[in-house]
């Protein structure tokens, strides 16, 4: 049974199953997203990576990590709703399969606190030789993002539509700031992640909570006494004259094709199970009027998709086609959005992308990696619905909810990548 357990500042749950024969822990900081920290933050991931004061370089750290059987340990930063997060990921096989079962799981947690709560520094900085190994590492992947079509699309897309610059920014930061940052103001920013982020733990295998609470009382975690309660998802007003932007990218040969579509619905009302479902019919199932008719009907994309994010309130749509069919490929998306509108879909349809939302949300339960997303999910927004009534809630959507949820898109931005003549 899940228990959730408070821990100084931070709350631990342990997910006890025997299902998986692997363990995995994950530790989350995260605090709202705001441009100024968000390439510090992302620099903070990537040194605590693959330093600490015991293990000084990423050898060390890759030799410790196959001392504990293979163990997989991992940093990322990605934005939910209007918060940063820094994650902390380690996965070993379960400690009950192995021998020495109890100093095993020990060992664990030692490497993450050592990894989490020991980094090389010194005088207030990170070590300068990792820093800056780190810093181009990070700039490079920045620099990166343009040569993927996609990512630099969606990437565009999102300067337009958000208001917020923290929303606005990549969650791995921006390369310029990268470029100026200092491994004294970095280390600052990572002082200020323990002190003042709110911190989530999730534990999931054949685990015992009262062994990982023990465990977890000799870490040092700070005490959030100051900390703020932030609302998670992230809500602005809807904009009266969209923002469009066609821009021009050479050594491409396929065109981007992408738009944002606001729906102004609290986070948890009732009307977002009939949106899920809007949003399988549009674009988010090979069943979808998006791919059967603008992708094997017509040809006239490579790929196309639409997507509709709870935590922000936008349905976004993405396709990959050629550049001369964008004109014609933006007229049929219109086009079958205003086919939803009037509820022009057939009950068969509406029917099995149901039951494939419902197939997708049960096969949940065959992945740790999926687990441990709900859970913290339900951390960071102190609402759970149990399986029971999700499901409910979808067989009972009606088309004409359907239809009046797609009758709420506010068509907001788009951003078009062409090759360059």
């Amino acid at each position: 049974m899940k228990k959730t357990i408070i821990n100084k500042g931070a709350k631990l749950v342990v997910l006890p199953t025997t299902q998986f024969k692997t363990l995995h822990i994950a530790i989350d900081f995260s605090t709202l997203a705001e441009a100024k920290s968000i390439s510090a933050r992302a620099l903070v991931s990537y040194l605590t990576a693959v330093s600490s004061a015991k293990y000084k370089n990423q050898q060390a750290v890759a030799k410790k990590t196959i001392d504990l059987y293979g163990a997989q340990y991992q940093t990322d930063v990605f934005r939910i709703g209007q918060m940063h997060h820094v994650r902390y990921t380690f996965q070993m096989p379960a400690p009950t399969y192995l021998s020495d079962e109890s100093q095993l799981l020990k060992d664990a947690f030692d490497f993450l606190q050592e990894m989490i709560f020991n980094p090389l520094v010194e005088n207030n900085a990170f070590d300068e030789e990792t820093f800056l190994n780190e810093q181009k590492s990070l700039i490079n992947e920045l620099v990166s993002i343009k040569d993927d079509k996609n990512q630099y699309a969606i990437a565009k897309l999102r300067e337009l539509t958000y208001d917020s610059p923290g929303m606005q920014m990549a969650a791995i930061g921006n390369k310029e700031d990268v470029a100026q940052l200092t491994s004294s103001e970095v280390y600052k920013a990572y002082i200020d992640m323990l002190h003042h982020n709110m911190m989530n733990i999730v534990v999931l295998g054949d685990v015992d909570h009262v062994q990982v609470s023990q465990i977890l009382n000799e870490w040092p975690i700070v005490a959030h006494q100051d900390e703020k309660s932030v609302e998670p998802f992230y809500r602005q007003s809807a904009k009266q004259q969209p923002k469009e932007l066609v821009d021009y990218q050479i050594d491409i040969n396929q065109a981007m094709l992408t738009m944002a579509y606001q729906i102004d619905v609290a986070p948890f009302d009732n009307q977002r199970f009939a949106i899920l479902v809007m949003n399988s019919l549009l674009g988010g199932t090979p069943l979808s009027k998006l791919f059967m008719n603008v992708r094997e009907k017509e040809s006239l994309a490579y790929s196309i998709y639409s997507r509709w994010q709870q935590d922000t309130g936008f349905l976004t749509i993405f396709a990959g086609l050629d550049s001369e069919k964008v004109s014609q490929a933006d007229g049929m998306i219109k086009t079958q959005i205003k086919a939803l509108q009037l509820g022009d879909f057939d009950h068969k349809t509406l029917e099995a992308v149901k039951q494939s939302l419902i197939n997708d949300y049960l096969s949940r339960h065959d992945s740790p990696l999926s687990q441990i997303e709900v859970t913290f999910s339900q951390l960071l927004t102190a609402h759970e619905t149990s399986e029971q009534k999700w499901i409910e809630r979808i067989n009972a959507v009606t088309a004409q909810e359907v239809q009046q949820v797609a009758q709420m898109l506010s068509f907001q931005s788009r951003y078009i990548l062409l090759p360059e003549v």
